[in-house]
């Protein structure tokens, strides 16, 4: 879900933006007719293509195949090898992940002492002084994976501490990648994710006294590993000749996996609130299908000319602009949309559905996407920091001296000008 070198300005794939936008947009939407619709299926033509809405869990299976194909892009690029050592690594990682998470946390643990944010949410614990204290350490350590019933303040919290402990496997994955090869990775990735679904399907508990399950999603690592060996496929050693000569190929395996994944959405459809949790049985089967089109697409994606349409589509200014901070839509849409929900229950107790879906998919989605922009200018990046630590003296100066460059470059720009009107009046008054 985060952005990172794999699209910094030495090497950008603005694609990878807009697919994460798209992610985004499709998990923030599907909350949205979750709040107004519940898990309603629609048969009118005119709301049928809402229907897509309710399998928004399908949109953190694209961020998790984009993480593992983002962090490991730059390394596919460098010999399978890391750029920088371990601690470098984590550093970078936790700057990244944790200071946005912990905003959240702490903004919604706040604004709930004094209004009941948590119960909006559809958590049927909430943040009262009767809360379980367990659910509060499980979120402060990111231990919800481990500790899913717990998992009452932020839904999307549960992907980030899946997400998380992910990074901790990545140097052992390039390791893998790099002494046994893209395939044995991947092998190994399967097979890990087999045995913890195994394990997690018929005795999922691990620490019977603490009730600590096998990490959930177990299956997770697969779709991580899928998004790394589509990165190697695409940009490894001899990855130029080996997607020209299989270019074709790709694109066919993606559109293969479309038809189990397509069977699968409709064995398991969700119609309603009393059969959604057949969809939630089968995420095992359908998570994993999703994970290898995603994989396949940004393969094909990758070597694709940026004049093709579908580069042209995802690459688009405004999902760019949405793929830059969809980290932080990701984190604080829902508690917007809780509040914006309740509200919408005060002001309007008559309203129905339809008008409480249009309202909140444009005036919510609206407020979502602006105070996603703002959070993300502080909070995924270093300017956090100035909050809790002073500058020091080197980096005083070091802005004072930036500073004084730009003045000396706009007193420029400046003098120019008036001696190109000076110049310009001159030649005027000859004439």
């Amino acid at each position: 879900m985060q952005n990172s070198a794999a699209t910094n300005t030495a090497f950008r794939l603005d694609f990878l933006d807009g697919l994460r936008a798209l992610a985004a947009l499709w998990v923030m939407f599907g909350h949205i007719h979750l709040f107004t619709y519940g898990w309603e299926h629609h048969t009118s033509l005119l709301t049928l293509p809402l229907n897509v809405l309710p399998y928004l869990h399908m949109g953190v299976d694209v961020f998790l195949v984009l993480s593992g194909f983002c962090l490991a892009l730059p390394v596919v690029r460098n010999g399978n090898r890391m750029r920088t050592g371990l601690y470098a690594y984590f550093k970078a990682r936790s700057l990244r992940i944790l200071p946005p998470y912990f905003a959240v946390l702490l903004l919604i643990l706040l604004i709930n002492f004094v209004l009941p944010i948590i119960s909006w949410a559809r958590s049927p614990v909430g943040l009262t002084s009767e809360m379980p204290y367990q659910v509060f350490w499980s979120n402060i350590l990111l231990l919800q994976d481990f500790f899913p019933q717990f998992n009452n303040i932020n839904g999307p919290f549960w992907s980030i501490a899946t997400e998380w402990h992910l990074y901790f496997l990545f140097p052992l994955a390039i390791w893998l990648l790099r002494k046994f090869g893209a395939w044995t990775l991947l092998i190994a990735g399967a097979v890990l994710a087999a045995g913890l679904t195994w394990r997690s399907l018929n005795a999922s508990i691990i620490v019977g006294s603490l009730q600590m399950t096998v990490p959930q999603p177990p299956y997770f690592v697969l779709l991580f590993v899928m998004g790394i060996v589509s990165a190697w496929f695409a940009f490894g050693e001899n990855g130029t000749q080996r997607s020209g000569r299989y270019r074709r190929t790709v694109w066919a395996a993606a559109a293969l996996m479309l038809l189990p994944l397509g069977w699968l959405l409709w064995q398991y459809r969700i119609i309603d609130s009393d059969n959604v949790h057949l969809f939630m049985e089968h995420t095992h089967l359908i998570d994993p299908v999703t994970g290898a089109v995603t994989a396949l697409v940004l393969a094909g994606l990758s070597r694709l000319p940026r004049e093709h349409f579908a580069r042209k589509f995802l690459e688009a200014r405004a999902l760019v602009w949405i793929g830059g901070f969809s980290y932080s839509l990701y984190l604080v849409h829902i508690p917007i949309l809780a509040t914006l929900s309740h509200a919408l229950d005060l002001l309007m107790p008559q309203k129905t559905q339809h008008q409480a879906f249009l309202i909140l998919s444009f005036a919510g989605s609206a407020a979502c996407l602006g105070f996603a922009y703002y959070f993300s200018k502080v909070f995924e990046t270093k300017r956090w920091m100035r909050l809790f630590v002073a500058p020091s003296a080197k980096e005083t100066a070091q802005a004072i001296r930036q500073r004084m460059s730009d003045l000396e470059k706009e007193h420029g720009k400046l003098k120019q000008m008036l001696e190109d009107m000076s110049a310009a009046r001159i030649q005027e008054a000859k004439e």
